[in-house]
């Protein structure tokens, strides 16, 4: 066993992992006066030392009760279900525990435990069991996500989760803050499928989702955002906490958002830039832990309207801006036009002209009829063979001159405008 009730005010005592010399020695001389005993039988604990377990309880001649025994069985398997967590978990977890062990002093009808300590006969098991009036909450919490196990994980999380719903007790989970990743520029979220199997839904939440329910009805509401938006079937806010430790201490970072793609990259709306809550107000106990200040929640709620309004605003402007854009580049375009066609019909004038005293030869040869056409009407070599083959026969082949003044005379602007011209020469 690794930890035991003092029998004096039969508090619970926790060995540390490592001690001095003379620390061990003098827990093992509080052990043989016999102010150590079992919780579960009673009976007196001496103290050990080893390298692997490091300092422990144990029951004399180790012949430890079925209760211990059990304890010891579940923390085998608790100890394989976390091999995968960081340094960090344990930190953050006794960080935790001892947060609400103080609340529970406080609150007489609080239980706290760990969780295998708590539940020695479940199948997965929470960081740290809380019992309070009314309901059950299973704390757990995440570290060391990464791309190779993150499916993995999910799948793990996903089933512990279900396994405390069916137990009738409350999950709640908190993720190690350097998973988070946030992309400004998008107003946007991206996940780890872990994250995504974490996030939760509380009161907040739901109110976020009428709040997003009136606005998302526009079809524009996501381009306000410049939000690549998937597809929203309906409007889900989930919350996400992430704990830290800031400025030397420890803070849990309240994150909401609307969940979207549910395929990777698992990317969500971000409904507010997310706050810090002081770890004893976030584990503050009501109808289980408190997670969020509703008047910074009411305040961000306000503030995210107003977003949307300056973003209606300046949306518009920029579709306006884009409007008398694109007018004065058709303008542009067909001033050009005008101004290539003036330059063809000059060049065409001056042609002629050159060539007025040519007895031989007064027409255009096809070549520079085709130049001429491809300038103009932007001829394409589709059209030129359409032109060849089918209507300089009728028309003579030697008659170029001839297509290019009905061209001028009718002032086309493209090869379909000239067809029908030259099927009724």
């Amino acid at each position: 066993m690794r930890e035991a009730l003092h029998v004096i005010d039969n508090e619970l005592v926790k060995l540390p992992y490592s001690a001095t010399d003379d620390e061990v020695n003098n827990f093992k001389k509080l052990a043989k006066k016999e102010i150590y005993q079992c919780p579960y039988c009673q009976a007196r604990l001496i103290v050990k030392h080893g390298e692997e377990r490091g300092l422990y309880f144990s029951h004399q001649h180790s012949e430890a009760c079925e209760e211990s025994r059990m304890v010891d069985k579940a923390e085998k398997k608790y100890t394989k279900q976390i091999e995968r967590e960081s340094k960090l978990h344990k930190v953050l977890i006794d960080i935790i525990l001892d947060e609400l062990e103080i609340k529970s002093k406080v609150n007489k009808e609080m239980f706290v435990n760990v969780g295998y300590k708590a539940k020695t006969d479940w199948k997965e098991y929470p960081d740290i069991y809380v019992k309070i009036p009314k309901k059950e909450l299973a704390v757990s919490i995440i570290t060391n996500v990464s791309p190779s196990d993150d499916s993995k994980l999910a799948q793990q999380i996903k089933k512990r989760h279900e396994y405390f719903l069916d137990k009738g007790v409350e999950p709640i989970w908190f993720i190690e803050k350097k998973e988070q990743a946030i992309e400004k520029d998008k107003s946007s979220i991206i996940l780890w499928d872990a994250e995504l199997s974490i996030a939760l839904k509380t009161r907040e939440d739901n109110i976020w989702d009428k709040l997003i329910s009136n606005e998302v009805a526009d079809e524009k509401f996501f381009d306000y955002f410049n939000y690549p938006s998937s597809f929203i079937e309906r409007v889900d806010v989930r919350s996400l906490y992430y704990i830290y430790n800031n400025d030397e201490k420890v803070v849990i970072k309240v994150q909401r958002f609307l969940k979207d793609r549910v395929l990777k990259p698992l990317r969500a709306f971000l409904v507010n830039e997310g706050y810090e809550l002081p770890f004893a107000e976030a584990l503050a106990v009501e109808d289980g832990f408190k997670l969020s200040n509703p008047e910074i929640e009411s305040e961000q709620r306000k503030a995210f309207q107003e977003k949307i309004k300056q973003k209606k605003e300046s949306f518009a402007e920029q579709l306006r801006y884009q409007e008398e854009m694109r007018k004065l580049r058709l303008e542009q375009e067909e001033e050009e036009r005008k101004r290539k066609a003036e330059e063809q019909d000059l060049i065409l004038k001056e042609l002629l002209e050159q060539r007025k005293g040519d007895k031989i030869n007064t027409e255009l040869n096809y070549n520079e009829l085709k130049r001429l056409l491809k300038e103009r009407i932007g001829l394409t070599q589709k059209e030129q063979m359409e032109l060849w083959t089918r209507h300089m026969p009728k028309i003579g082949i030697n008659n170029s001159r001839v297509v290019w003044e009905l061209v001028i005379e009718n002032n086309c602007t493209s090869f379909n405008e000239l067809r029908p011209i030259l099927e009724n020469k």
